[in-house]
């Protein structure tokens, strides 16, 4: 068997055998190889064979197929919503998760977002809402109120990132949590649960009995 040679723009060439790689990490490449061609084994052992990191790399990257590749990411997490049920699958912290972490993978910012749901908890709208540093973003409460009642939403589950990596939710996140629930309980919306996504982790705040 020959042995690719691949190479990242501004390095020098390097040589991968797919022997190299377990049998999980060889399904990940041939899913990744029509988005990033020749260059797919040496840009997922520079960051570290991680999905996470490669996608984060591919939000700012221009090289060929990072657009597609998060393109694909995209239909993923819709697709994934298609699936949700009414009144079920939104009290099943899995399938909100398992979203959430599609939305969130790679951002190396954080972002603060929004899953509008109406009454009987079926998904209306998602939206990121406020975008911030590398370890902070500023969230207004009024713009959450405004959006809820654009969409006419009956219920909301909250969700933002940590780009450090530590999924527990802060003291700023609880505190956080209680200013949003006690402002939608005036035009009747719930507040379901607030999500901390890090990395492949996401934590319930209403499974620790925060919301």
């Amino acid at each position: 068997m020959n042995t690719p040679v691949v190479t990242v723009a501004g390095s020098l060439p390097v040589e991968l055998s797919l022997s190299v790689f377990t049998a999980r990490e060889r399904q990940v490449l041939e899913a990744l190889r029509p988005f990033l061609g020749g260059q797919t084994e040496a840009l997922y052992v520079a960051h570290d064979r991680s999905l996470h990191k490669l996608v984060g790399f591919a939000r700012d990257a221009s090289l060929p197929g990072c657009a597609q590749l998060l393109c694909g990411l995209r239909l993923a997490r819709e697709l994934l919503a298609e699936e949700l049920r009414p009144s079920e699958t939104f009290r099943s912290v899995y399938a909100v998760s398992d979203y959430l972490k599609l939305h969130f993978a790679g951002q190396l910012h954080e972002s603060f977002a929004v899953m509008f749901l109406d009454a009987r908890h079926a998904l209306l709208a998602f939206e990121d809402l406020f975008r911030g540093t590398l370890t902070q973003a500023g969230v207004y409460p009024r713009e959450v109120l405004k959006r809820a009642l654009q969409h006419n939403a009956a219920a909301v589950i909250l969700a933002h990132n940590h780009p450090s990596g530590e999924a527990e939710p802060s003291a700023a996140d609880r505190g956080l949590t209680c200013e949003l629930k006690e402002a939608l309980a005036h035009i009747d919306v719930r507040v379901l649960d607030h999500f901390v996504v890090a990395g492949n982790r996401a934590v319930s705040m209403a499974e620790r009995g925060l919301v």
